[in-house]
């Protein structure tokens, strides 16, 4: 492994590795460290070698940026979503010609399609997870922290190869290249006022009544002020069970604070005014200001489209048996809903590969009810 912190030994690097004709690409963020996570290691496999790029120190990328985009050299990532995701945002890059070997996998049925059950399946390999939630900002890292990276790319381009192979024995390659071309499309983007608010995201909050959302929305808002001033991840702050717990039971003293049972006494101590304080707001805003709950779902109230839903399902199932795969992977539900909605195969995300493999089945599951559309 080469670790790599200063612009010529980087020129010299990028230099041969452009050379190759596929490299492993993968990235390490801080993202449980702070608030404002930020690329902190990128990793490259080219050649049977291996490097560790420090992106902190004040090197030029220009040339890695090219490289990422040269149609000519393939990029393997695993799980790329994220790392291309980031890679757009801090420093504009796009990744065209690209494989990601956990897609392949999942278009494979594999049960385990995480970088470590597929190194133990096709290498024998035992990942060691120790440093797998590792601040990566930190400098200098340790010996350990830089193998533990570097193995994240080092068996990438034979796993590719590998995975390639058994997708090409099941006639599903051109499954994962038509995905393939859809990451390649992956960017950066800032959210807007139109997206679903954070607040809204948390888990277990279906239940909540407007009141109790307010609070939940308020009290949000104010963990995601301190995490940003302290640069530290709002989980890190005080948790998101607890930030429910808290609309939920609505305390009105700091005691009944510490008496809910997801907010440690440590948080009550030091947050416990400003959280009752939030709460006391909330319990004042009038009733016409209260969010409203979120809209149900459009099959639960249409009890014929639940119905249609539930046929593209069963036919979805049967597929995905047959194929070994999961059903979600063969057709979401959003798009199975979009389907019996609008009678057709034109909906947004559906794949050209899964309207193959059942999109005749689909509309002869919805064909009783065509006039409806």
């Amino acid at each position: 492994m080469k670790w790599i912190d200063e612009q010529n030994a980087l020129d010299t690097t990028l230099a041969h590795i452009a050379t190759a004709p596929q490299i492993a690409v993968d990235t390490e963020a801080d993202s449980l460290h702070s608030y404002f996570d930020k690329v902190c290691l990128i990793q490259i496999s080219a050649h049977d070698e291996d490097f560790v790029i420090d992106p902190l120190v004040p090197v030029d990328l220009a040339r890695f940026g090219a490289l990422l985009a040269d149609p000519n050299v393939l990029k393997v990532f695993h799980g790329g979503d994220y790392d291309l995701r980031i890679l757009n945002r801090d420093f504009g890059f796009t990744v065209h010609n690209l494989i990601d070997t956990s897609v392949a996998a999942q278009l494979l049925g594999y049960e385990g399609i995480g970088l470590a059950a597929l190194l133990d399946r096709h290498f024998g390999v035992k990942l060691n997870k120790t440093h797998q939630r590792a601040d990566w900002a930190m400098r200098p890292l340790s010996p350990d922290m830089l193998e533990y990276a570097s193995t994240d790319t080092h068996y990438l381009i034979a796993l590719a190869a590998k995975l390639r192979e058994e997708l090409e024995a099941l006639g599903r390659w051109e499954w994962a290249v038509e995905e393939f071309a859809r990451l390649e499309n992956v960017r950066y983007r800032e959210a807007t006022e139109e997206d679903v608010p954070s607040w809204r995201k948390l888990k277990n909050i279906g239940g909540l009544d407007r009141r109790s959302l307010a609070i939940l929305r308020d009290v949000h808002q104010w963990r995601d002020s301190l995490a940003r001033k302290a640069d530290r991840p709002p989980f890190k702050i005080i948790g998101n069970d607890a930030l429910v717990e808290i609309a939920k039971a609505k305390p009105a003293t700091v005691r009944e604070l510490s008496q809910t049972t997801a907010v440690s006494r440590y948080h009550a101590d030091r947050y416990g005014r400003d959280i009752v304080a939030i709460v006391k707001r909330g319990l004042e805003i009038p009733d016409a200001e209260l969010p409203e709950k979120n809209e149900p779902k459009p099959w639960i109230r249409d009890k014929a489209l639940e119905s249609r839903i539930e046929r593209l399902k069963r036919v979805r199932d049967r597929y995905a048996k047959e194929l070994k795969i999961d059903a979600s992977v063969l057709g979401a539900r959003h798009i199975l809903a979009a389907i019996a909605t609008t009678g057709t195969l034109d909906v947004p995300n559906m794949r050209e590969w899964q309207k193959r493999v059942m999109g005749e089945a689909l509309l002869a599951a919805i064909e009783p009810e065509k006039k409806l559309f």
